[in-house]
């Protein structure tokens, strides 16, 4: 950076009416706006502390959250190293914080609170200068406005002489006395006005005196919050920049293991671990409620190939008038009432044979 030569507070900030405080109040001012500066300037990262904190305890929590439990493989691996590294990023974080707040923000309150005595303390000195030259500057005035009516007194004594110079003696006498204690009490004033005036020019040279080093020395507690503000703000850069690298490290690992992880390879694991076997089942067919020969005896099955009714309103209904308990598996339980329908008859020796339907169940009678 190009240097740059620095002007000076002492031979720019005075005025040229007598009782002017223009420049110590300009200096006054920018003394209080550099406080703020650096109010906000701590304040400021103050809070970026507190957010790295919160950001670090948060991703603590994160990191003890259940992540990998019923993950297989490579991608169990990530991760479980995904987890571990966002811990660390956690820590990271909130020893940032701690740099922040400990090295920088106790560091710029411990200053502010310094410069604020010495500030404080030339002030009132500086002021009491001010009040000082200023009571000694009414006090010529007044001398100054007594001499000069002392002085009208006597031209005014002199001229009223020279206007009754014709008058009688007593007359003249009375004109020259007057004119006598007017210049008695215009040499009085005379000596009070050139005292005041003495005094006020040593009130004067000790105000700029005072106001002179009072430049200087605020520009010195100027440059000194510049400088320190400065190399606050670079250590906060730097602590900053330090945890980000800390954390793109910690995202390295996270991808360095993302290079391992294989999808197939977690694909076969699964299968390997979990398979449940490689038979699918077979197709379940349609079965038609009144043609049900598929599920008959084998002795009735040829009638399969016989033409059924078209309609169900064209079977058989009958009801059984008794209770009838099977004989054999291929014949039918009948309780007293139940709707029967006849769905194959056959005419054999040993008498008529029924294939029948019951309660979704079918059998032979």
């Amino acid at each position: 950076m190009t240097s740059v030569e620095e002007l000076k507070f002492v031979d720019n900030f005075w005025g040229s009416e007598f009782n002017s405080t223009t420049g110590f109040d300009r200096l006054t001012q920018r003394m209080k706006q550099g406080k703020q500066s650096l109010t906000d300037c701590t304040e400021f990262i103050k809070k970026r502390s507190q957010i790295e904190q919160k950001y670090g305890r948060e991703l603590m929590q994160l990191a003890n959250s259940v992540l990998a439990k019923d993950e297989l493989g490579t991608m169990h691996s990530t991760l479980e190293i995904l987890q571990k590294e966002t811990m660390e990023i956690g820590k990271s974080a909130l020893q940032c914080s701690a740099l922040l707040n400990n090295k920088i923000v106790e560091d710029l309150n411990e200053f502010k609170d310094k410069q604020r005595d010495e500030r404080k303390q030339r002030d009132e000195a500086m002021k009491k200068t001010i009040t000082n030259k200023k009571r000694f500057y009414e006090q010529m005035i007044r001398c100054k406005g007594a001499y000069e009516r002392a002085c009208g007194e006597v031209d005014k004594s002199s001229d009223m002489l020279q206007q009754n110079m014709g008058q009688p003696a007593k007359r003249l006498d009375e004109l020259k006395a007057r004119m006598k204690n007017a210049r008695l009490a215009a040499e009085n004033a005379d000596k009070k006005y050139i005292e005041s005036v003495t005094l006020l020019e040593r009130a004067r040279q000790a105000w700029e005196s005072d106001y002179a080093a009072y430049c200087q020395k605020m520009q010195d507690l100027e440059r000194q919050r510049l400088i320190r503000m400065r190399n606050m703000l670079w250590m906060y850069s730097n602590i900053c920049s330090q945890c980000l690298v800390d954390m793109d490290d910690r995202y390295e690992q996270v991808r360095k293991s993302l290079e391992h992880c294989s999808v197939a390879h977690d694909i076969n694991l699964f299968i390997k671990e979990k398979m449940t076997g490689k038979s699918r089942p077979g197709e379940i067919k349609y079965i038609n409620y009144y043609n049900a020969s598929v599920n008959l005896p084998d002795n009735i099955k040829k009638l399969s190939n016989s033409k059924a009714p078209s309609a169900v309103s064209d079977y058989e209904r009958v009801v059984a008038l008794y209770e009838y308990s099977a004989q054999s598996p291929q014949e039918l339980d009948l309780a007293q009432g139940d709707l029967l329908v006849v769905i194959r008859k056959l005419d054999e020796v040993s008498g008529t044979v029924c294939g029948l339907r019951c309660r979704h169940s079918v059998g032979l009678m």
